[in-house]
Order: structure tokens, then C-alpha cells, then sequence
């Protein structure tokens, strides 16, 4: 059996060091992409939701969102799907 292998990307902050996060998912909200991420270092700890982020996918580039309507929009349809899988 072949094991999936995760896509990682590595994110730059503003001090200039590098982060790898893992591509959990990527979600589609009001005809925009999403990528979920999880710092690669927490991999093994996917259930602690404080540590994903959401970030948008804008031309080749993920970025920050910083429209709070947006953001709200989803994490309400993340909450909605939580519900779903529950069920």
C-alpha cells in the first residue's frame, strides 16, 4: 500500500526565518481557495485546531486574510463541515 505523502511549503515571516507547515486541506468558500496548514513540528497533533492556519490563495501565492467578514465566512463553513463529519 502506497502512503499519501503531504505537501509541505515553507512560509517566511516578516523576521525573515522559515517555517514548514503541512497541507492538511484545501477548502473552497465563496468561489475562493483556502489552504489549511499545520506547523510540521505538530504533524502528529492534527486534532489541536489552534495550530492550523488558514490562509488564501491569491494568483501563485497563499496570503493572509485580512477581511475579518472573510475570515469569519470561513471559519463558519469550517465549523459547518466539523458538524458534518460528526454526524
Amino acid at each position: 500500500m502506497e502512503e499519501a505523502k503531504e505537501d509541505i511549503v515553507t512560509l517566511v515571516d516578516e523576521d525573515g526565518n522559515e517555517h514548514e507547515f503541512a497541507v492538511i486541506d484545501i477548502i473552497e468558500v465563496d468561489e475562493k481557495e483556502y489552504a489549511l496548514l499545520l506547523p510540521a513540528e505538530s504533524e502528529g497533533d492534527a486534532e489541536d485546531s489552534e495550530d492550523v492556519l488558514v490562509l488564501r490563495f491569491e494568483d501563485d501565492s497563499l496570503v493572509m486574510i485580512e477581511d475579518e467578514n472573510e475570515f469569519n465566512r470561513v471559519v463558519q463553513y469550517l465549523e459547518e463541515l466539523g458538524e458534518q463529519v460528526e454526524s
